[in-house]
């Protein structure tokens, strides 16, 4: 409690001394903050070229202010915006760039009380939209939307979820529509019926294939699987049925 209470005097103090929220472009590199904060910088390991920026409250390892990490050959990766150690805002990670070159922005991240939060985006290299796809209080929303670099939307997956009587109750199979890679199945229901909760329970996968046998022989069961596409964007569909 007394931690958190100083985390919060903090963050009232010298909210004014930095921004927490990073511009879509690149921030500036800065050397020194205003009083009250210093940049620690980390180098890559073996290297002197500089890894990460990262902006602390004198004296602690509390972040505050923008973290800021680098590619190898030295353009921006990533700028997170931390508010007395928690992540507050939205963190921009980019594609690489020529140092001379302003870097495209890759991934748009919300953050909430240091929990991802709302709609997150991705871009193509050329700037148009990729991918939308939503997380509540760190918890992953079912649907994903993801589209060409012409600006055509990808349809993705069905879930089919087939069931069995067998005599200790139900045999239950489900499988995607389309081909898709790492998929994971879930039984259980979602919060708020759209939330995908981090304790659910996974089934057996074999060869792209979820399978559960469940004891009960009446009521509503759902089943979830979260798959990857082919641009390495996570999916979840739903679906429940009546045994």
């Amino acid at each position: 409690m007394k931690r958190c209470i100083y985390c919060l005097s903090v963050a009232l103090l010298l909210l004014s001394a930095c921004s927490s929220e990073p511009k879509k472009e690149a921030p500036e590199n800065t050397s020194e903050e205003s009083s009250g904060l210093e940049i620690r910088k980390q180098p890559f390991r073996n290297s002197e070229q500089i890894e990460y920026e990262i902006s602390v409250v004198k004296g602690t390892s509390i972040k505050h202010g923008m973290q800021k990490r680098y590619y190898l050959h030295g353009s921006l990766y990533s700028a997170i915006p931390y508010i007395a150690g928690e992540k507050q805002g939205t963190a921009y990670t980019y594609y690489q760039a020529a140092l001379d070159s302003e870097p495209q922005v890759w991934k748009e991240q919300p953050y909430e009380d240091d929990e991802l939060n709302g709609i997150c985006k991705r871009y193509h290299r050329d700037g148009t939209l990729q991918a939308e796809y939503e997380y509540k209080k760190g918890l992953r929303a079912v649907g994903l939307k993801e589209y060409t670099e012409a600006g055509k939307e990808i349809e993705q997956p069905q879930l089919k979820v087939a069931k069995q009587r067998v005599a200790s109750g139900y045999f239950i199979e489900a499988s995607l529509s389309d081909d898709y890679d790492n998929v994971d199945y879930f039984i259980g229901e979602l919060v708020e019926g759209k939330y995908l909760p981090k304790n659910i329970k996974g089934l057996q996968t074999r060869k792209g294939v979820g399978e559960i046998v469940v004891s009960q022989t009446s009521g509503t069961v759902t089943i979830t699987a979260e798959y990857s596409t082919r641009y390495r964007n996570r999916g979840v569909v739903s679906k429940s049925i009546e045994l």
